[in-house]
């Protein structure tokens, strides 16, 4: 009983300094052997989302753009405490520790032509590094027409029977843009400030020394979500 109290305690008292959504109220859980009281945003790993850019295939076609990239109506010098701002309790949520940063995803639910969609933005140390469009309950037809109109905002050219490319900005910021035929994933990432690139190349070398296929990242791993 007195342990269930501190624990109470411990859970009231962060949430009253560092807030509900932050990686320290979550760490209070998994410090006692306890799941995130949130819905996960992504199911899988950070780095597999993260991938894309930091490994990106010399292979895939880059298409240039006069546009500025942001991510739908968010810039990306958003900041964290901004998210909850302009868009208030998100419906997911994801905390964890890589190196000296603290990653934390949070996610909303939209509705784009007609397209059910999650919006899920991506933060390290408060720095909206990306974000994605993660498509939910809806067909592939409308999944397509919805990246038609994404792709056609930034480029003239035709991206027929092409499943899968970049688009850069002059700053950069790129698009990375995948069909696999059964789901689209679009991911905006920052890429343009020097910010943005000290974080990108650290958690690219904390990859480059992690194995992970290794029983201790995954147990690692499972407690981050």
């Amino acid at each position: 009983m007195f342990k269930v109290l501190i624990f109470k305690l411990h859970v009231f008292f962060t949430k009253l300094r560092k807030g509900q959504y932050s990686y320290e109220y979550v760490s209070v859980f998994k410090d006692n052997d306890l799941r995130s009281p949130f819905s996960p945003c992504i199911k899988d790993d950070f780095f597999s989302h993260i991938l894309t850019y930091i490994k990106r295939d010399p292979t895939l076609k880059v298409y240039k753009t006069k546009e500025n990239i942001q991510f739908g109506n968010t810039p990306f010098t958003l900041k964290y405490d901004d998210i909850f701002r302009s868009r208030g309790i998100p419906f997911c949520f994801n905390a964890l520790k890589l190196k000296d940063y603290r990653i934390l995803i949070i996610g909303y639910h939209d509705t784009i032509q007609n397209s059910k969609i999650k919006t899920i933005y991506f933060f390290a140390n408060d720095i909206f590094i990306f974000g994605e469009y993660a498509f939910t309950n809806s067909s592939v037809s409308e999944s397509i027409s919805f990246s038609e109109i994404l792709v056609n905002k930034y480029i003239s050219e035709s991206t027929k029977d092409i499943d899968e490319f970049f688009i850069e900005d002059n700053k950069e910021n790129l698009i990375y843009y995948k069909d696999n035929g059964f789901e689209i994933n679009i991911r905006y990432y920052n890429s343009g400030d020097a910010v943005s690139k000290t974080i990108y190349s650290d958690i690219g070398d904390l990859m480059v020394v992690t194995d992970f296929n290794s029983n201790e990242f995954k147990s690692k791993l499972n407690e981050m979500f």
